[in-house]
């Protein structure tokens, strides 16, 4: 079984390597450890195919995907951020600290990371550049937009519910300390940096109008309060997002045209297609291991570790795959496993589910590989060397809180078992 299990990462690791499509390199090595290692049937694969992704709660993810593609076309954006700089204006770090808090309140509303990294970094990084120089300003913005992905409703829970079997409602739940704690560890480095140069503030638009930034700042709490009130399930939330991002720019914004709206739909159908190929190969490639008693022997060979030298190195295993893998992918292949063997160590399946999906979010910004790095170096047009040297203190600061929520769980299990 070691032979297989190397077989199969190795070859996977190997085909990516040579530069194959992620998908490619997933369907290649699941019909050769169902033809050669274990002799199975390849009708299962091309079923699997299809099951995998024909499930009424991944309907969530195109409905978020959508929403922050809107949100990207529209005003709401810049409104969101100039809305949270009449908050803390007064304060030193202004600027920054309105970046940090911007990404949060955009998580709550789409779960997209590139979305948030490509819309809050446009509006905030001319003053962020000016005041704190370009290093802080491409480290921030590439580091915060990975706050959708811990900060519910975030597209990587989702997943991992679903590869799982973990309750995605409490997933969110445990996503909000923690998502609070990183975001004001990140607000007082901000503050605490001396400013290199004048000028303090985004430059105020025709959108600087306080009233018609209320419907942005409701956003998430339409969003969010309705699955936390019982309202509607995740997937209904998505699809809420969605009409919500596309009626307040229509209706009361008035700054959608008709080729922006367009664009907003090819770009959310080519990223969700991109999603599900992902999904689908990654699904059909965890049964395959399965099928191969690949996570029967990880189990039996982690079976009796300490729990807490197992979620250490969990840490670090995660934290390379999120360097080379996209996060979805990651956790369909290796979610499952993972939550068998922490299942029997006994560790709490929401604890370690949060444990996964806050190693993908640094992941998504982990030199050199991490997609944020990618977003910001076609939105800035920076080389992508200098993106990836302005991210490592946030790196560390996001290492910090993991070890924090990792060693002290009830984080993120207080808030799902209060609310049941």
């Amino acid at each position: 079984m070691l032979a297989q299990l190397t077989i199969a990462v190795g070859g996977l690791l190997g085909l990516m390597f040579i530069g194959l499509p992620i998908y490619v390199a997933l369907l290649i090595m699941t019909f050769f450890i169902q033809t050669v290692l274990i002799d199975g049937s390849l009708l299962s694969v091309v079923a699997g195919l299809y099951d995998g992704i024909a499930k009424p709660s991944l309907l969530a993810v195109p409905f978020f995907v959508l929403a922050g593609n809107l949100i990207q076309s529209s005003s709401m954006g810049e409104r969101l951020v100039l809305m949270i700089l009449r908050l803390v204006g007064g304060i030193r770090g202004a600027v920054p600290i309105s970046c940090v808090l911007a990404n949060g309140f955009f998580g709550a509303i789409s779960g997209s990371a590139p979305a948030a990294t490509a819309t809050i970094g446009k509006i905030t990084y001319p003053a962020l550049e000016k005041t704190y120089g370009e290093k802080l300003g491409l480290g921030l913005i590439a580091s915060t937009g990975a706050l959708s992905t811990i900060i519910p409703p975030s597209i990587t829970m989702i997943i991992y519910g679903i590869a799982t079997e973990t309750s995605v409602g409490k997933l969110f739940f445990a996503g909000i300390i923690p998502g609070i704690i990183l975001m004001a560890v990140l607000a007082v480095y901000c503050f605490l940096k001396r400013p290199l140069g004048e000028g303090s503030h985004v430059t105020q638009s025709e959108y600087d109008s306080p009233v018609k930034g209320i419907p942005v700042i409701l956003f998430p709490v339409i969003v969010l309060g309705g699955i936390y009130a019982g309202f509607f399930t995740p997937t209904e939330a998505g699809a809420v997002a969605a009409g919500y991002a596309f009626l307040i720019p229509l209706l009361i914004y008035r700054d959608f045209t008709a080729q922006k709206i367009k664009d907003a739909i090819i770009n959310s159908a080519r990223i969700t297609s991109q999603l599900f190929i992902i999904i689908a190969s990654s699904i059909v490639f965890a049964q395959a291991l399965a099928m191969a008693q690949v996570p029967q022997m990880l189990t039996t060979a982690l079976g009796g570790m300490n729990p807490t030298l197992f979620l250490l190195m969990l840490n670090v295993i995660l934290l390379i795959v999120g360097m080379i893998f996209e996060p979805g992918a990651a956790i369909l292949i290796l979610g499952p496993i993972v939550a068998s063997i922490g299942t029997h160590l006994g560790i709490d399946p929401i604890h370690l589910g949060l444990i996964v999906c806050f190693n993908m979010s640094i992941g998504m910004f982990t030199p050199p590989f991490g997609l944020n790095l990618f977003v910001s170096q076609a939105v800035f047009r920076k080389p992508l060397e200098r993106i990836s040297g302005s991210v490592w203190p946030f790196l560390a600061i996001y290492i910090a809180v993991l070890l924090l929520i990792t060693f002290v769980p009830v984080l993120s299990t207080w808030l799902p078992a209060l609310i049941g």
